[in-house]
């Protein structure tokens, strides 16, 4: 037997040398950027990325603000705990006694509890129902008394309450708290990196600023594709059982179940638009559209561990659905990583995507991004012609797919504007 192995020794020796290239050609061809010496600190964490299992965690709020002692103002992120979760699952543990109006219709009171010193403030992008907030934090807070949330503020002394903040006529709402425990909030910011913002009110809109320049990590992801039969399958099924037939049409494929459902699929850009006639007994009320058109995100079968509820227009008939990384949305021209669901009142359901998604996150040797203070960005929108139909602010990823390898995203921090009801990079209008 070792006489044997003496012999083969060589072709044994030949066999793991082509193996171990084989794995370092596999790992250079799906990483095409510079990953000799990559820093472990430029990865993008597994366990941010956490299993959506109910609507309340497709419909957190998507920022997190500390105002300290002295009113400076700091917007929080950890990329190894998402924090805003962590927060959620402390005040599901709360009961609260009953609503009182603070105040409402006046702007410079609105904006002093936005600054509220020694709080923390939970944000949405967009307002929500008070039935979303009751969904998500397991509340029974009466909607009649508080139609519309946009802020959370939590103080961290004096009296044990929050504030619901209402940006629509600047409604303030004080909930008393009469069961839980104020302990555990005192230690969520601890450990979590820091960007300096404030907050204003420009041309009646709440506005979150960021006051100095800062720096934010670039991310590499690999790009996973939905499987198009079988979302055509969880879109098109209904309960009449009719058959779905396919017709070709340049680059689209389109399937129709010959009666009320037909889905477009662009298969050079991996989109999907989807439109289907519904009886007028299953139209909803806007706020059963936020339950209705989560029950629809999940029949899809998209994967929601980083899908968050991104805004509402159209009269809040359509809602808009982002993926996002360390609590900043990512952005597209192709639309990727968003979902848009649209119901209209005479019953038409509508359905906008894309195949793609990042979920495998890829280690990337890169410095990270130097952002411009706000004030510089709008300074330099302002001296463009386009400036009066920008509608809004943030700061994001712009999704970047590598000229080179398809199946890699590249996301870059940046900031975007709302410009004809769209979010765009910024840069594109100051050209």
């Amino acid at each position: 037997m070792f006489k044997k192995l003496r012999t083969n020794w060589l072709s044994f020796a030949l066999a793991l040398v082509v193996i171990i290239s084989l794995l370092i050609s596999g790992l250079v061809w799906t990483n095409p950027f510079q990953y000799e010496g990559a820093r472990h600190d430029n990865l993008i964490h597994s366990n941010q990325q956490f299993t959506t299992q109910s609507m309340g965690d497709v419909y957190l709020p998507t920022s997190l603000v500390q105002t300290d002692r002295r009113g400076n103002q700091a917007i929080l992120y950890n990329p190894q705990v998402n924090l805003i979760h962590k927060l959620k699952g402390t005040i599901h543990g709360w009961q609260f006694g009953r609503v009182s109006t603070v105040k409402s219709n006046n702007s410079d009171v609105y904006l002093i509890y936005l600054r509220r010193r020694n709080s923390l403030m939970m944000s949405y992008p967009d307002g929500v129902p008070t039935v979303v907030f009751n969904e998500t934090f397991s509340q029974s807070i009466n909607s009649d008394q508080v139609n519309q949330i946009n802020h959370i503020v939590i103080p961290l002394g004096g009296p044990r309450e929050i504030y619901l903040l209402s940006d629509h006529h600047y409604g303030i709402y004080r909930l008393r708290l009469s069961k839980g425990n104020f302990d555990q909030v005192q230690n969520i910011a601890k450990n979590a990196s820091r960007i300096p913002v404030d907050h204003k009110i420009i041309n009646g809109q709440t506005v979150m600023t960021y006051p100095r320049g800062f720096s934010l990590p670039t991310f590499a992801f690999q790009v996973t594709n939905q499987n198009i039969d079988t979302l055509s399958t969880n879109l098109m099924s209904s309960n009449q059982h009719a058959n779905v037939t396919t017709s070709h049409s340049g680059d689209n494929v389109i399937y129709s179940n010959g009666t009320n459902r037909k889905m477009t699929f662009n298969q050079d850009r991996g989109t999907v638009n989807y439109k289907a006639f519904l009886n007028n007994d299953d139209q909803r009320t806007n706020e059963q559209l936020y339950s209705y058109f989560y029950s629809r995100l999940v029949k899809t079968g998209v994967q929601l561990s980083n899908i968050r509820f991104d805004g509402a227009n159209d009269h809040q008939r359509q809602l808009t659905y982002r993926s996002y990384v360390d609590d900043f949305p990512i952005f597209n021209s192709d639309g990727y990583g968003t979902i848009k669901l649209r119901l209209t009142r005479d019953g038409t359901e509508r359905c906008r995507m894309s195949i793609y998604s990042v979920q495998v996150p890829l280690p990337i040797d890169q410095q990270e991004v130097r952002l411009p203070s706000s004030t510089v960005v709008l300074d330099q929108l302002h001296a463009s012609p386009h400036f009066r139909e920008v509608k809004g602010l943030r700061v994001g990823y712009l999704w970047k797919t590598d000229s080179k390898n398809k199946k890699v995203v590249k996301l870059t921090p940046s900031y975007f504007v709302k410009y004809h009801g769209n979010w765009i990079n910024y840069t594109e209008l100051i050209k």
